[in-house]
């Protein structure tokens, strides 16, 4: 008949500490936090990456940005394309930052230097919402590093 043990002795345990026979065991943090990134969602990893990364460019997430207002959001341009918009190109990007997506609008240009899929930016302007999908006009950016620079 084997004793029960008690719960301290059982965190005691799974922290590393001696378990119920006086051994001291090693701690599986590591091991745990490496599995869990080798099984998780690639997408989910970079989501995550990306929030680091807007905090740390002192920016506000996507999904926490109210429309009408001035917002300053980072992230990663999914894709850049030029579109038509009353007779005038625009150059069209969307920016994910893991949160939520918003397209990034630039009327009456064709092309900016610096603009590229896979870029990482920060823009600042009013947010606004059209037809369901976020958007800011026109607004200020910032280049930011890649993460391999």
């Amino acid at each position: 008949m084997t004793q029960p043990t008690s719960p301290s002795a059982d965190a005691q345990a799974a922290d590393g500490g001696p378990d119920p026979d006086g051994r001291q065991r090693r701690p599986r943090r590591g091991l745990r936090r490496l599995f869990d990134r080798l099984t998780a969602d690639p997408d989910a990893l970079h989501a995550e990456e990306l929030q680091e990364r807007v905090v740390a460019a002192g920016a506000l997430p996507i999904a926490r940005c109210v429309d009408r207002e001035k917002v300053c959001v980072a992230g990663t341009l999914r894709t850049v394309t030029i579109r038509p918009r009353a007779g005038v190109a625009s150059l069209e990007a969307n920016l994910w930052d893991g949160t939520g997506e918003v397209a990034v609008v630039w009327l009456g240009r064709r092309e900016i230097p610096g603009i590229t899929a896979g870029r990482h930016i920060r823009v600042s302007g009013r947010i606004t919402t059209l037809s369901g999908h976020r958007a800011i006009y026109n607004p200020i950016y910032e280049l930011l590093p890649s993460p391999a620079d």
